[in-house]
């Protein structure tokens, strides 16, 4: 599990609806040495209710939101705007205040793109979205535009990983092979393959004969 710094903030300051007192805010990520910053927004005690209450849990260090900051032009936009997400944090098994984690390029930070893996699909109807959805892949351009989810609905990431040439992406993962909308003993795991393209418009993935 990831464990970030978070930092409370009005709710004027990010034009938050009135009623919620404060927001819970992970360290920010800058984009290479652009003006461009991430700061994931934390699933806290005072969001969580928007997730319902299914059959799995709430993982610990999820995002809600992923803002990107504009340091020229000091103005800032939400990644997956009003839609329900669930985000897999960019670090894993790493104290905030670790000094390494300052050095490094998150992996989700490509040449051209940023991929993000989340839960956007209460896939199993159980009113909530948790661990029991599946997670997708998503990617957008450095600067926050064309988000798009790119692994097919119903396909659930467990791993991906990206080519040394930067150009493709492996992505292992399960479909619900028996249609008992889990995801675990019973279904087969697969490999998709994404071409990635500058135009997040024209990036393709199609599954991997094995």
């Amino acid at each position: 599990m990831t464990f970030l710094f978070s930092a409370t903030v009005s709710t004027w300051a990010l034009g938050q609806k009135p009623g919620k007192d404060e927001v819970n805010l992970s360290d920010p990520f800058q984009i290479d040495s652009s003006d461009y910053f991430l700061i994931p927004e934390l699933i806290d005690n005072d969001n969580q209710q928007a997730y319902g209450k299914g059959k799995g849990y709430l993982p610990w260090g999820n995002y809600s939101h992923i803002i990107f900051y504009n340091a020229k032009t000091n103005q800032s936009k939400k990644l997956f705007k009003g839609q329900l997400a669930l985000i897999a944090p960019f670090y894993s098994g790493r104290y905030y205040y670790d000094d390494d984690r300052e050095k490094e390029v998150p992996a989700n930070i490509l040449s051209k793109h940023i991929v993000y893996l989340a839960r956007t699909d209460n896939f199993n109807g159980d009113h909530a979205l948790d661990t029991d959805d599946p997670v997708y892949l998503y990617i957008s351009t450095k600067a926050g535009d064309n988000l798009k989810q790119i692994t097919p609905k119903g396909f659930n990431v467990i791993s991906w990983t990206v080519s040394k040439d930067r150009k493709m992406l492996l992505v292992k993962g399960q479909n619900d092979k028996n249609g008992n909308k889990k995801f675990g003993n019973g279904d087969d795991e697969l490999y998709y393959r994404i071409d990635l393209d500058d135009d997040v418009s024209k990036i393709q993935c199609y599954q991997i004969n094995l």
